[in-house]
């Protein structure tokens, strides 16, 4: 709790949780006892989704550890790299980003707010932005620029630790369904969850939810392997509505963000979107259990919308 004074700002809230707008296409299907969308995309104006919560308790350990200045990687579109930059704006510290990507090329929306926001930009080509998975690599980078290093999406054990604090508000569910990228808030919700289990009575530990994963990237069925070993149990992961790979944002999805843009919930199309529309799909195909509750975790990342032209006037 002490990173939420630490923030000190009254723009960053709790989350809310409400039912999803039923679609027209939707309405007439059969459905399920509760279907509710957790909003983490409202806690704050640009800190905002699981973003936070894989950043906060790593802000805790710079401010703890004396640094002033914090370093981390992301692509020309990250959503990581925005928070951050605006985590360092409102906490004062310096932030310095290697960006997949060239100097040349015109900057994105998302790394002309990062530079307005204070935070410096260094490009790397394909190549050298591969050793971002090299320990030794990342070390000697924060040694060579003295700072707190933060892994590529806040994807730590202290990202981890910040996404336990999510499955509060998955209790009394059945299943929660999440987008999954990194695979960070995955496996700090499984914690989470597995934490209350083992702190509650055994009728309540065989209530816990199932967490269903859709990974937004192609080609993920080693990681989805990697992560499910990880935290065992019956969650699952779907790799394989992906719509093409990661960023992919074909005619069907603008579609099903603009038609949910109608009924006030707006969505991002890397992550959000393409898990509810996996989710849809079930619901089209009748294979959702009528007698389940559904909670559909909305990540945030709605600044990327900017990335995608038929969406970048409505951002929200």
């Amino acid at each position: 709790m002490f990173i939420w004074v630490f923030v000190n700002t009254e723009q960053l809230t709790v989350p809310s949780v409400e039912a999803i707008p039923i679609l027209p296409r939707l309405n007439l299907l059969r459905k399920p006892c509760a279907v509710d969308i957790l909003h983490l995309e409202s806690i704050h104006p640009v800190l905002s989704g699981n973003k936070w919560y894989k950043l906060k308790y790593n802000l805790a350990a710079a401010q703890q550890q004396g640094f002033d200045s914090l370093l981390s990687c992301g692509g020309p579109h990250s959503n990581h790299l925005h928070a951050l930059a605006c985590a360092g704006q409102v906490l004062g510290f310096k932030t310095t980003a290697f960006v997949r990507g060239y100097e040349h090329l015109p900057l994105t929306p998302t790394l002309i707010d990062c530079q307005r926001m204070g935070m410096s930009l260094i490009f790397l080509d394909k190549q050298t932005y591969k050793l971002r998975y090299d320990p030794q690599w990342c070390r000697q980078q924060a040694e060579q620029y003295s700072s707190y290093w933060i892994a590529e999406g806040g994807d730590n054990e202290l990202g981890h630790k910040g996404c336990e604090e999510l499955a509060e508000y998955c209790q009394g569910y059945d299943e929660v369904w999440l987008s999954v990228g990194s695979g960070c808030t995955f496996l700090g919700l499984a914690d989470g969850l597995k934490k209350i289990a083992e702190s509650s009575s055994q009728a309540n530990q065989k209530n816990q939810p199932i967490i269903r994963g859709f990974l937004a990237i192609k080609g993920g069925e080693a990681l989805a392997v990697e992560l499910l070993e990880k935290v065992g149990g019956d969650h699952r992961i779907n790799t394989e509505s992906h719509l093409g790979g990661f960023g992919k944002c074909p005619e069907s999805l603008i579609y099903l963000i603009q038609e949910y843009d109608e009924q006030g919930l707006h969505l991002d199309p890397v992550y959000t979107a393409k898990m509810i529309m996996a989710f849809e799909q079930r619901w089209q195909a009748g294979l959702l259990d009528q007698s389940k509750r559904y909670l559909l975790i909305h990540t945030g990342g709605l600044q990327g919308r900017r990335g995608v032209s038929s969406l970048s006037a409505n951002v929200p």
